[in-house]
């Protein structure tokens, strides 16, 4: 069972405090570090803790092994670490056909 030690932090209230959204994935150990506002466009106002189940990782392609963690790294440590940002939501459309 996943540890909760974001109990009832939404992501709006991240966005507030100025903290980072860590995902970070256990099969391929890869790590990702996103804005939280971006999170919320994508996602809603939701708890981190249910983002668990809703993110996939790019790397492996894996669901079930991500964790999901609001963050607030120190001024030292977040100069370094890279960021993901949101720069466009594509919408795939896909005709669905039917026989007459």
């Amino acid at each position: 069972m996943p540890r909760r030690d974001n109990i009832g932090l939404t992501l709006k209230q991240t966005h507030d405090l100025g903290m980072l959204i860590r995902v970070r994935c256990n099969m391929c150990r890869r790590t990702r570090h996103y804005h939280s506002a971006d999170m919320m466009m994508l996602l809603g106002n939701i708890e981190v803790d249910s983002m668990m189940g809703r993110l996939k990782c790019e790397g492996c392609g894996f669901k079930d092994a991500t964790e999901v963690y609001a963050v607030d790294p120190p001024a030292s440590e977040r100069q370094s670490l890279r960021v993901r940002t949101l720069t466009a939501i594509k919408i795939i459309r896909r005709p669905v056909w039917r026989e007459d």
